[in-house]
């Protein structure tokens, strides 16, 4: 090849490279400047499924861990978790809560303008979970959680609305347990639905998953 073959070659591929280096910018100012376009296999990766259109739902009509109506509004403006579990757990509801305090840390929740992320603990147990149960348990985890409780029916309907099954299950001498779904359902920043994590849940996954929605205005 001569001396003038060799330079097209050379700006050939310096341009080939160039592109390259162009793709790769590209997808991440996609993936983490524009996320309305997040990349659904990041997204499994985490454990996260996110819904093309988010779901509206019906305003809850609950009682918070002081006794105080919830209505919802609480979940507008930042991100919200929200898990349905209860007092009662032995396992995967404190290991939850355990995992979603360190992720709130990691995110600076207890530092002044921190988090921007809610907790949220729904009791599907509200025949023991009163609020006087629940507030000195969501606050042994964090203060900055949330605890909500209420009429059976009203926290199965939101439940249902956020697709988190529950049922009693007896046990012996007429106790019972709770069987519950373990996602935690995502409401965005417009107080909607818009996705879902799956167990089992890790906590440099979920601040990541988190750290980039919080970018996101819906």
């Amino acid at each position: 090849m001569g001396s003038e073959g060799a330079r097209r070659y050379l700006r050939a591929t310096v341009f080939a490279l160039a592109g390259l280096a162009a793709l790769f910018v590209a997808l991440f100012v996609r993936q983490f400047v524009n996320p309305d376009q997040l990349d659904p296999d990041w997204l499994r990766a985490r454990g996260a499924v996110l819904f093309e259109t988010p779901r509206a739902f019906d305003p809850p009509r609950l009682l918070d861990q002081s006794g105080m109506p919830f209505d919802g509004s609480a979940f507008t403006g930042g991100w919200s978790v929200v898990f349905f579990g209860f007092t009662f757990c032995p396992d995967v509801c404190p290991t939850t809560l355990t995992v979603l305090r360190e992720v709130e840390q990691a995110l600076g929740g207890d530092t002044p303008g921190g988090a921007g992320v809610g907790v949220f603990l729904v009791s599907v147990d509200p025949a023991r979970d009163t609020p006087a149960v629940l507030k000195p348990y969501v606050e042994h985890f964090s203060p900055r959680f949330t605890g909500l409780t209420g009429e059976f029916l009203d926290v199965h309907r939101f439940a249902t609305q956020l697709n988190v099954p529950f049922r009693k299950t007896p046990l012996e001498g007429g106790d019972y347990s709770i069987d519950h779904g373990a996602n935690l359902a995502l409401i965005n920043p417009h107080g909607h639905f818009a996705g879902y994590v799956m167990p089992p849940f890790d906590r440099e996954r979920l601040v990541q998953l988190l750290s980039v929605l919080r970018k996101r205005e819906a």
